[in-house]
């Protein structure tokens, strides 16, 4: 194997380790059906912004199903689907994370998250309704994580040549 396919192996597993530690701590609980908004999500939005697609899915599916192995168990497959098409918004392609691209992945990032825990939750409770207050309750994760991404991603973007690097 290997060094550069060796250095994202590692890379992608510390994050996967990241979005697990940083998705279970600290959380917020929310709504009355154990879901709970994380930062857990920011670092999703890192691991996309600097590996390729495939590396920054596992990342993000292992870590966020590990999370809600030990959380919310209930949650694991629609939380590995809805986090890998997460993932998938955003790009590693150029010298700057915080891009136009980056940027707006944010958005359909958080629209991903939301329509896609609503019709999880629809799918559990077995109605449209009661899900609804959950879902706008949690419009604040992809929110906050989009923030601190954005706050993130600018102080790496002002350290040359750390893209260079990874």
């Amino acid at each position: 194997m290997n060094n550069m396919k060796i250095k994202k192996l590692v890379l992608s597993g510390l994050f996967a380790a990241i979005i697990c530690v940083t998705t279970m701590f600290p959380h917020l609980p929310v709504g009355v059906n154990g879901g709970y908004v994380h930062i857990g999500d920011t670092f999703i939005y890192l691991a996309a912004s600097l590996l390729s697609p495939a590396y920054a899915v596992a990342a993000s599916a292992i870590g966020s199903g590990l999370a809600d192995l030990f959380v919310a168990p209930i949650y694991i497959l629609p939380t590995v689907i809805i986090k890998s098409f997460m993932a998938l918004m955003f790009t590693a392609k150029g010298s700057k994370l915080l891009c136009k691209h980056n940027v707006l992945a944010i958005v359909f990032a958080g629209i991903i998250c939301t329509v896609g825990y609503y019709i999880a939750e629809v799918v559990l409770a077995g109605n449209f309704i009661s899900p609804l207050l959950s879902t706008l309750q949690g419009l604040i994760q992809p929110l906050a994580s989009g923030i601190i991404y954005v706050i993130i991603a600018s102080v790496i973007d002002k350290k040359k040549g750390f893209l260079s690097s990874t």
